[in-house]
């Protein structure tokens, strides 16, 4: 119910009103004619309870907050009400704040969005939200916000979205100076509303409708896609808004899809708002999930910052300062197996869904690799940790951890193996490794092993390509006792079983 309208308006508007507004490369700032740009606010009738700016302390606790915009990636059609359920929205909130989400801004408080929203949001300690109310005439919005202020949660109100800068106006100007007023005198909480940035030219009476500016900035809806072009729109857009106004500016959404026309990338998406929070500009990230509902135009289903399945995006990974990765195919995670623990071959065998590590009968010792391509990775990364978890599925023989051995790992640069089929090959592959980098807790949880790494082996992580890890027994016996070893699932197990290496990390 509550989606952000199509954004061909905007384009449109810029064509039919030439005539008043000129537009310019899609670096460059919107600008106006002179006659146009002389209009200021103040020629413009508008009530005097529209606006009371917002001071010095709310700009503080506003600008100290992360901020996504929160729609529903699966809201619940029955009733006709297209809302979220209860849960749909703890596992939502619980997704961002995975992410260091910490403010969220909504768009309508209808119905389960104006009640049990926030106290969901309450409970997993989000510092504060924008309650969106869609329209300014509808009572029960504006009710639930009233009812609602008592939360210290509740910083603000956005009253409106785009409702007077599209085809039609879904309100008027005096409707919604009114609603702000309203909550404003019942509330003692400031309101704004939102239209798009280019509006705030054609209509210079929007500088002063509102306690702050809370613009929508999109560079793809004004031809520029590619995100160092982007940024610097963002920043000619910000500059000359401040020029024109000392009301506090918060861009409401900014962003840029992952798909639906060439161009668009997870890639492209994440430099952009990585350059864009090193600016100065106030921003709230456009938005939390993507959304399948909206299919009016082909990149509207892709301007999450997860996937509608909650999975995280490129630009995700980097808000949490975590990835998680799976092994490649089995070809380039193969068994070792030996003869002896120094032997002239060794047998090379990539096939299957488990592992063996540890010893088996006449001697034989096993070893295994995993190979994970690291190279999702951003470039500049400065990793932490380094984390992987492998799952038991049985022990064979003896229990070789019970045996005062240990399963350690190493971060090899082996060749990749490119074929599933057993072969022979010099003992260990003549890999060359950085040995031992880790040792495995010797009590597994619910089967899995986990290993942290020690801090000299971050340096080994390839950011660039693959990275090979072998999984060893330490101070194996060479005698000709009976097995002890640990089978584990492998990269070609279905999952929850497949091998996880977790990399953290920080961006400079």
């Amino acid at each position: 119910m509550y989606r952000t309208p199509i954004r061909l308006w905007p384009i449109i508007g810029l064509f039919l009103s030439a005539a008043s507004l000129v537009c310019i490369p899609t670096s460059s700032v919107i600008t106006l004619p002179d006659h146009a740009a002389q209009g200021s606010a103040s020629s413009t009738m508008l009530p005097a309870n529209c606006s009371q700016p917002v001071d010095a302390a709310w700009i503080e606790k506003v600008s100290h907050i992360r901020w996504v915009d929160y729609s529903s990636p699966n809201p619940n059609p029955d009733g006709g009400y297209y809302q979220p359920t209860a849960e749909s929205i703890n596992q939502d909130l619980l997704t961002l704040k995975k992410a260091s989400f910490t403010g969220l801004i909504t768009y309508g408080s209808a119905g389960i969005m104006g009640k049990q929203f926030l106290a969901i949001a309450q409970s997993l300690g989000y510092q504060g939200v924008i309650m969106g109310i869609w329209n300014p005439n509808a009572q029960d919005e504006l009710n639930n916000a009233i009812n609602a202020a008592g939360m210290p949660l509740v910083l603000g109100y956005s009253i409106g979205n785009e409702g007077l800068s599209g085809p039609r106006d879904r309100y008027t100007v005096t409707e919604l100076c009114s609603a702000m007023s309203g909550l404003r005198t019942s509330t003692g909480k400031p309101a704004a509303t939102s239209e798009d940035i280019e509006a705030y030219y054609r209509q210079p009476e929007l500088l002063s409708i509102g306690d702050w500016l809370f613009p929508i900035s999109h560079p793809y809806w004004h031809f520029t896609k590619y995100a160092l072009d982007a940024i610097q729109w963002e920043q000619d857009q910000y500059a000359a808004l401040r020029r024109r106004t000392d009301r506090y500016i918060f861009f409401k959404e900014v962003g840029l899809p992952t798909a639906g026309a060439y161009g668009l990338s997870e890639a492209n998406q994440e430099l952009y708002y990585r350059g864009l929070a090193q600016t100065e500009v106030p921003f709230a990230y456009f938005e939390g999930f993507d959304q399948p509902s909206k299919t009016q135009a082909s990149v509207e289903p892709h301007w999450g910052i997860f996937h509608s399945d909650l999975e995280p995006k490129l630009i995700a990974w980097d808000l949490m300062g975590y990835r998680l990765f799976t092994p490649e195919n089995t070809s380039s995670n193969p068994m070792q197996e030996c003869s002896k623990a120094n032997g002239a071959s060794c047998s090379i065998d990539a096939t299957g869904t488990t592992f063996l590590v540890g010893k088996g009968l006449q001697g034989r010792q096993y070893s295994t690799s995993l190979s994970f391509n690291t190279s999702g990775l951003p470039d500049g990364a400065v990793i932490t940790s380094v984390k992987l978890k492998v799952r038991s599925a049985g022990v064979a023989g003896r229990d070789p951890l019970n045996n005062h051995q240990n399963l350690t790992v190493d971060i090899c640069q082996p060749p990749f193996y490119k074929t599933g089929r057993p072969h022979t090959v010099k003992a260990r592959a003549e890999a060359n490794c950085n040995e031992d980098v880790g040792i495995f807790d010797k009590n597994p949880n619910s089967g899995w092993y986990t290993v942290d790494f020690l801090p000299a082996a971050r340096q080994s992580i390839n950011l660039s390509g693959s990275t090979q890890f072998r999984l060893k027994m330490s101070e194996l016996p060479n005698q000709d006792l009976s097995r002890a070893y640990i089978k584990f699932y492998s990269g070609e197990a279905a999952d929850p079983n497949s091998p996880i290496l977790m990399v953290k990390y920080g961006l400079p």
